[in-house]
């Protein structure tokens, strides 16, 4: 699985070349002789070889058809690819642009299949193994940020697109994700911490993600991230806040004061009646944190690693909405 994902990762950037380009010859390097191009579950798909694949979309390029990446997320083996279409019938019956969902499965570094998809949470459903949620059923836990938080000292807020950048400015310095702060790994490529942004994002408009929302932290009056707070559903209303600082900017009270801030927000708008940390016993930075922003420690939790079913122990911190009357 490992030499697949990265096989997935290495191939993301041609195919955004690929996708935009006026050149098919660009594509036709990616695809797999046998490729196969359809609807999710069709049992005889449209295009059943890469001739047929590269014929499929000549005849929409002469037909006025143009494709823009809006975004391109690494799912294990496979690429999601959010696009932009114009000149077809949909993108004219929507006013002029239409968003669609291709599904690519990576095998020996060239793309095997391709599934198209309407809404982007059946793309991402079909690529984890999740159910997909229908509109009506769609759980809309989060809201997104909508006023200020900030200090004196710092400001919270959304992410944005280019944020990435930054990100793979971390991740490419040596120690720059020490004290594992972002859920990346040293040396990330570009397309990876696109991919990180994209599926915070897609949280916050309650599309399947893996990591969860997150939010920014900058220095105030700055636009560059120095760290990150990320947001976790733990049912019955609880939230748990999982932060992290860049090492250069570690010391400054930076991280209390946005777990503080984002705690607060979310009590305050009704987002959920108790905000919590858990924190390893050992960390006393983390436990000085949590105490500077006011968190008050509500004894252990015991949590479990997916991978080895073995379970640990956290101390926990918890900030509770006050009580009316």
């Amino acid at each position: 699985m490992l030499d697949q994902m990265s096989g997935a990762v290495g191939i993301a950037e041609r195919v955004k070349t690929a996708y935009e380009s006026a050149d098919l010859s660009a594509f036709s390097d990616l695809l797999d002789p046998n490729v196969t191009w359809g609807a999710p579950d069709d049992p005889s798909p449209e295009c059943q070889n890469r001739a047929q694949v590269l014929a499929w979309y000549q005849r929409g390029r002469e037909s006025g058809t143009r494709a823009r990446v809006l975004e391109i997320v690494v799912l294990g083996d496979r690429l999601l690819v959010g696009l932009s279409v114009i000149g077809d019938s949909a993108a004219r019956a929507r006013g002029g642009a239409a968003e669609r969902w291709q599904l690519l499965t990576v095998a020996g570094g060239r793309i095997v299949g391709i599934l198209g998809f309407e809404e982007r949470e059946e793309a991402v459903a079909r690529a984890t193994g999740a159910v997909a949620l229908g509109k009506q059923e769609r759980s809309e836990r989060w809201v997104p940020l909508q006023s200020r938080l900030a200090d004196d000292r710092i400001e919270v807020r959304l992410l944005q697109a280019s944020d990435a950048s930054t990100l793979h400015g971390y991740a490419s310095q040596e120690g720059g994700l020490e004290g594992l702060w972002l859920p990346l790994a040293e040396g990330a490529s570009l397309q990876d911490c696109e991919g990180l942004v994209a599926d915070w994002l897609a949280a916050w408009r309650n599309e399947p993600s893996f990591h969860g929302p997150a939010l920014a932290i900058v220095k105030t009056g700055r636009s560059e991230l120095i760290g990150q707070v990320g947001l976790g559903d733990r049912g019955e209303d609880v939230v748990e806040l999982i932060y992290g600082v860049s090492p250069r900017q570690r010391g400054h009270g930076y991280a209390s004061a946005a777990v503080g801030l984002v705690a607060r927000w979310l009590l305050h708008e009704g987002l959920a009646s108790k905000v919590e940390l858990r924190i390893d016993k050992n960390n006393i930075a983390s436990q000085r944190v949590a105490a500077k922003a006011g968190f008050q420690a509500a004894g252990t939790v015991v949590s479990q690693v997916k991978a080895t079913k073995k379970g640990y122990q956290d101390l926990r911190f918890v900030l509770a909405a006050a009580r009316s009357g």
